[in-house]
């Protein structure tokens, strides 16, 4: 699934780009699309508290916050540097501030669709190369959460709980899901936990140690593997 984020003051504009992007999805990398519109620089950030986005399209000229402050926010506040980003203006002459914000590129208006498909085919092939994004559903929202901000997983019944360096959420899920899902840097201590090898301070013999402070329980089978595992990710410099 890719999402996608449609933000200009003007209605029509977030229509007819919404209407474009709707038409071409069957030729896109990836056809599985969810596009959501907003009217305003405030109404974005609102939505990218609680949903990321792997592209936004971002109006310069918004109204009382504009697409530049949009995306300093989203960069520096919000510390997002995986969202593409491609900002949109019926202006030839972009201020300097704009390439602070490292947008994937710039469209001017009227929109050229062939430009739309061309950048979205773009952003789509970088998203899955880089790929470092855990992806899940809680309640009618699709979440994704950054590989590296994950400190490590819980499963109690039926839930998961994801613990963040920024956020933590639960959703419905089961260990198993996760083995299949994970890349190979998050460990398994035992039968409850996968854990973000980046973010262990210290391995014990019988628990692992995290940078936030918990302690992780090392089971007595997994000991030998977890030792192993160390010492294959030291020699390899930490598996990415």
């Amino acid at each position: 699934m890719f999402k996608i984020a449609i933000c200009d003051d003007v209605e029509y504009v977030c229509s007819e780009l919404k209407t474009m992007i709707i038409d071409m999805k069957d030729s896109l990398i990836c056809g599985d699309i969810i596009i959501d519109t907003f009217y305003s620089g405030e109404a974005l950030l609102e939505n990218v508290k609680e949903s990321t986005y792997d592209l936004i399209f971002l109006d310069i000229e918004l109204g009382e916050i504009n697409g530049v402050e949009v995306g300093h926010i989203i960069r520096e506040q919000m510390e997002d540097y995986i969202t593409k980003i491609i900002y949109i203006s019926s202006k030839d002459i972009y201020d300097r501030q704009l390439f602070d914000v490292q947008p994937l590129h710039f469209l001017k208006k009227p929109i050229d669709s062939k430009k739309v498909f061309a950048d979205i085919q773009l952003a789509m092939k970088i998203s899955e190369k880089e790929n470092k994004n855990f992806e899940f559903r809680s309640f009618r929202n699709t979440v994704k959460v950054p590989y590296k901000d994950i400190l490590y997983f819980e499963s109690k019944g039926r839930e998961i709980f994801l613990f963040g360096t920024k956020n933590n959420y639960n959703f419905y899920g089961n260990i198993k899901s996760l083995e299949e899902a994970l890349p190979k840097f998050f460990i398994h201590p035992n039968r409850s936990y996968f854990v973000n090898y980046e973010f262990i301070t210290c391995f014990k013999f019988e628990e692992l140690i995290m940078t936030d402070g918990s302690i992780i329980p090392i089971s007595r089978n997994k000991r030998k593997e977890i030792r192993e595992l160390q010492l294959v990710f030291e020699r390899k410099g930490h598996l990415k």
